[in-house]
């Protein structure tokens, strides 16, 4: 029996598949070993991707997460050229494990039966854990690597455990036929509650969410700055889009078992997010404990994903979260190569002595934030709340308004810091090689896209489910 391939699902992340071993093999036998050559591959590889995925199907909640996936990844290739300087970093072995992690994204969201969506999941957190301990003779990137590792395989086991209840009770493991047998009485109720829930652990645990959130910490500082960007926007986009389509299409009828736990996931991590981002004093940890904060807002409209304002809120919001979080990532990683430092007291008057950095950096801080002049940030936040309000879950919305609220103390207090007077000798930025150059330009493209949206929310609004 001849089984059939959705290629608008398959062809995207094959090219992309196709783009990490060519990679991986300029760099091999490239006499010299540079970031431009195994990132050239990639590049093109991300955006013949791109154009696949828009010919194949250009409408949907899965080719709006798919979008930005590839899109996110794109970004952090390019800046990725930042790290050109570091010998302890093998960019093909990079570039590698990059475009797989980026081919594992977009199969999950892709995914139609939950073998693919385990599989997928796997393609996408072994080349991440990789990648955070890919710096050669870095304790703290092994030591951060071996927390991920440990905290993945816990939450996959878990999955598994789920999966195989499952499939026990209905004989199916396929997403609509799944979310048919579960309509029926026959199958027991407590088992489908168990087995239910303990399936989205692995989904959570990439999300970053409660009580699966403290890997992110560790594996955002020991990673390079660039693989917590991606991290933080593109392994969170997948995962929130293949969270969605299984909560959806599979698990309807469950709806009962899973909703109070989503909605109280979403609520303890915006919460434990934000107050642990209130405690940092450097920028990378800030945006760590920030992820996870947002994370909490990402995961609301999955309690309610009945509703018909669910699925577009939720594309809307992360698309805004995953541009703003890349801009602020690729911008530190430019001022970590120039500076030395990403500590808040070093960053202070960035916005005025360095203002190709520090402006696009205000304006990331602002659009997490959701506060003007950053208003791309502000109607989102209306978005993602609007839902979790028609869907009855007021409770939700109010946590949801303390949590912007809490957020805006320490994302106004970095915008202080970068934009107050600067104290001692004044700082001088250095011309910097092509290679930093490249990351510099990615970063004033994504600062220009926010305010572009900004200016026209409905350029984002109108064109995405």
């Amino acid at each position: 029996m001849t089984i059939p391939i959705d290629w608008t699902v398959a062809g995207p992340a094959t090219i992309v598949l196709v783009g990490a071993l060519v990679a991986l093999m300029v760099d091999a036998f490239y006499p010299r070993r540079t970031w431009l050559g195994s990132g050239l591959p990639a590049t093109v590889a991300g955006v013949a991707a791109t154009a696949e995925l828009v010919r194949g199907d250009a409408t949907g909640t899965p080719f709006a997460f798919s979008l930005v996936v590839l899109v996110g990844t794109l970004f952090v290739v390019v800046a990725s050229n930042v790290m050109n300087f570091e010998n302890a970093m093998p960019p093909g072995e990079y570039h590698f494990l990059l475009m797989s992690a980026a081919a594992g994204a977009l199969l999950m969201v892709g995914a139609r039966d939950v073998v693919t969506l385990v599989v997928a999941l796997e393609l996408l957190s072994l080349p991440s854990i990789a990648l955070v301990g890919l710096r050669q003779g870095d304790r703290d990137a092994i030591r951060a690597a071996w927390t991920f590792f440990l905290v993945s395989v816990v939450s996959t086991a878990v999955t598994l455990m789920g999966v195989s209840l499952l499939y026990g009770v209905t004989g199916t493991l396929d997403y609509a036929v799944l979310g048919r047998a579960l309509v029926d009485p026959a199958v027991p109720d407590g088992v489908v509650s168990v087995a239910v829930v303990m399936t989205v652990v692995g989904l959570l645990f990439k999300l970053g969410a409660v009580p699966f959130h403290l890997w992110v910490p560790d594996a955002y500082g020991g990673a390079s700055v660039m693989v917590a960007g991606f991290l933080s926007a593109v392994s969170k986009a997948a995962s929130l889009g293949a969270l969605l389509v299984l909560l959806s299409v599979a698990l309807p009828a469950a709806q009962d078992d899973w909703q109070p736990v989503v909605a109280v996931v979403a609520a303890l991590t915006m919460t434990v997010g934000n107050v642990g981002a209130l405690r940092q004093d450097d920028a990378i940890g800030l945006l760590a404990w920030s992820s996870v904060a947002q994370a909490g807002f990402l995961v609301a409209p999955a309690a309610v994903v009945s509703s018909s304002y669910a699925l577009p809120a939720a594309a809307q919001y992360v698309a805004v979260y995953a541009l703003a979080n890349l801009v602020a990532f690729a911008a530190l990683a430019v001022v970590l190569r120039l500076r030395g430092s990403t500590r808040l007291d070093d960053l202070r008057g960035m916005a005025r002595n360095d203002p190709w950095m520090g402006v696009p950096l205000v304006m990331a801080a602002l659009t997490l934030a959701g506060f003007p002049p950053a208003v791309i940030g502000l109607v989102t936040k209306f978005v993602v709340i609007r839902p979790v309000v028609d869907g009855g879950h007021v409770w939700l919305a109010i946590v949801m308004g303390v949590n912007v609220m809490l957020g805006l103390a320490y994302y106004l207090r970095l915008v202080v810091t970068l934009c107050e007077r600067p104290v001692g000798e004044p700082y001088v930025s250095p011309s910097p090689p092509i290679s930093v150059r490249f990351a510099k330009s990615t970063v004033l493209i994504g600062a220009a896209a926010l305010v572009v949206l900004s200016a026209w929310p409905d350029l984002l609004l109108s064109h995405l489910p």
